[in-house]
This record gives structure tokens, C-alpha cells and sequence, in this order.
């Protein structure tokens, strides 16, 4: 059986159904509420309500990708999951290092040290608070991906280090590395790093490409065997849906729909329906697919973005190669 590993256990990934590939579900904490304090989301209460909607509208599965020091509540994952009956994938790894205090642990460890806290995370539990100590407190819930992020044309060393630490906890997991792609940039770089250090292409989700809409460079990643998620739907603050979907049209006419995966990163209060916002994490499942229908994309189609793509991008490989 070819699994993906949630908060509430291991599934088949026949079963996580339409799934939205880079979501944020609790954000409570930490330096990223210092800077964006509209990241805010601490209700469990109102995760459950904004999940259970995305539910009544086909959504099965969610990806939370806030790593380690994001404030992210492995505890309360459990709980939303079991109270909306959504598949809830969580992440351990870590965001771009503008989120991290300069005396952060993630700076003064190396790649080996890191690599061990990660594999914990997959295959023990998640740390309830990010390893910030002193006491470790390992929740139930364990990592479903990995994620690492690089900054706007630029991976540092630290993001280096990070990578490494990624690939060792990938090649003992067998967990998929999931990026976040400052505008969509260092898609290729992230991909030559990573392949460098033992992750296959076809392990990797690479996040926010619709950002930068280059269909050249989207081919290229894709041939290289790597998976795009795009999550501009609802978002015309970066771009109108028409050129989301003129780009999801090239990549289908190049044959490479199979690598493409769909996500709302509504990481905001603003964006929560729950929280007198929109458009909603539901957004994707109540509205877009039906804009995909009427601008000629089959059924077929939304179904490979929505349910098959993600059954592989997010099942865990083979340890044993």
C-alpha cells in the first residue's frame, strides 16, 4: 500500500481524495505573528468550522505545511482533523530564515543534528513546541512532509544547511520534501540541491510557482520530474485567475498535467470565511473547479490535479530504495 503519513495515522493515499497541497491550519506563535500578525490563527474551533465547510464541498485532504518554529499546534491538528473528518498531512522542517530569530536552535546545529529532530518528528511525533525547550513534548501527531524554503533569488547557508538536514531525514523517512519558492524563484537550484544530496525530482513539491508564470520554466521543472503546486485561486491580489489558468492550460497541452498540484495557502484571518474573511480554505473545491469546468478543462483533468497528482506527491517512498 502506498501511504501518506496524517495526523491521525497512516492512510492509502487512494483515500485522501481532493486534496489541497499547501494549506495552513493553526498558526498561534512565534516570530512570523511578530511580523505578519494577520498570520494569526489560533482557534481550533474555527479551523474545524472553515475545514468542515471544505469538506461539504468534496475536499478530503489538507497539507499544513507550517514547520517547526511557525506556530504551529501539532495537538490541536489532531483535534481539527478528528472534529472535520479532513485528512490533515503535517509538516516538520523549516520556513525562510527571515521567520527565525538570529539565535534560533535551527542556526546552531548541524545538518546531522537537525536531521535527527526531523526523523523523530516522522516517525515518533512532532514536538509540541518546536524543540524550544528544555522539556521535549512529543505530540501523537507525526510529520506527514518535509519542508524547506529559500528567499526571493537566493539560497543561503543557511537554507543549505537545511537542505541537508531534508535530504537525510527523506532518505531514512521516505517522507516528500515539500519548498516554498520565494515568487516562484530558485525552482531549478532548489531541484539540482536536492538531487545532489540523494532526493529524486519526483519527491519534491516545489510551492507558489504560479507566482512567476514562465511556462518554459514550468516545463522544465515538471520534465525534470518534479511537482508544481500552484495557489492562486481566490488570490487576484497577485494575479487574475485567467492567467492561472492560461498557465495550467500550457502545462496540460505539454502533456505534463501530471505534475501540477493545487493549494489555497490562505494563511490569513482575512482569507478565513471563520473569521469574517475570504475567499475560504473551501475556496478551491466550491468555486475554481467549477471555473475550470466552464473555461474547458475535463473532468478528467481537475481530477488528476485534485486527487491523483497529490496521491503521489505526498505517498512515502520506498526506504530501501
Amino acid at each position: 500500500m502506498k501511504f501518506a503519513r496524517t495526523v491521525l495515522g497512516d492512510v492509502d493515499v487512494a483515500t485522501l481524495g481532493a486534496t489541497n497541497a499547501h494549506e495552513h491550519v493553526m498558526i498561534r506563535g512565534d516570530l512570523i505573528l511578530v511580523r505578519e500578525p494577520d498570520f494569526r490563527l489560533d482557534d481550533p474551533a474555527k479551523a474545524v468550522e472553515e475545514l468542515s465547510e471544505y469538506r461539504s464541498f468534496g475536499g478530503g485532504s489538507i497539507v499544513d505545511t507550517a514547520p517547526i518554529g511557525i506556530g504551529r499546534d501539532p495537538d490541536a491538528l489532531i483535534r481539527i482533523a478528528r472534529e472535520s473528518k479532513v485528512n490533515i498531512i503535517a509538516a516538520t522542517g523549516f520556513h525562510k530564515t527571515r521567520y527565525y530569530l538570529d539565535t534560533h536552535w535551527r542556526f546552531q546545529y548541524s545538518a546531522d543534528e537537525v536531521a535527527q529532530l526531523l526523523i523523530d518528528e516522522i516517525e515518533i511525533g512532532m514536538e509540541q513546541n518546536s524543540y524550544n525547550g528544555p522539556l521535549l513534548r512529543r505530540s501523537q501527531a507525526r510529520a506527514g512532509v518535509i519542508k524547506v524554503a529559500s528567499d526571493y533569488q537566493l539560497i543561503d547557508s543557511s537554507t543549505r544547511l537545511a537542505c541537508r538536514a531534508a535530504a537525510k531525514a527523506h532518505l531514512q523517512t521516505g517522507a516528500p520534501v515539500l519548498t516554498h519558492t520565494e515568487m516562484g524563484t530558485m525552482a531549478m537550484a532548489q531541484l539540482g540541491l536536492l538531487d545532489g544530496l540523494g532526493v529524486k525530482p519526483n519527491r519534491v513539491v516545489l510551492s507558489h510557482m504560479d507566482r512567476n508564470p514562465d511556462l518554459a520554466l514550468h516545463k522544465e521543472v515538471a520534465q525534470a520530474g518534479a511537482f508544481l503546486e500552484y495557489d492562486g485561486p481566490g488570490r487576484v491580489k497577485y494575479f487574475p485567475e485567467s492567467s492561472l489558468l492560461a498557465l495550467m492550460r500550457g502545462m496540460f497541452d505539454a502533456g505534463l498535467g501530471d505534475h501540477l498540484l493545487l493549494g489555497g495557502d490562505t494563511a490569513r484571518r482575512s482569507y478565513w470565511k471563520a473569521y469574517g474573511g475570504g475567499p475560504g480554505i473551501a475556496y478551491i473545491v466550491e468555486h475554481f473547479t467549477g471555473r475550470m469546468r466552464r473555461e474547458g478543462f475535463s473532468q478528467q483533468q481537475i481530477d488528476q490535479v485534485l486527487i491523483h497528482n497529490p496521491a503521489r506527491a505526498l505517498a512515502f517512498s520506498s526506504v530501501n530504495g
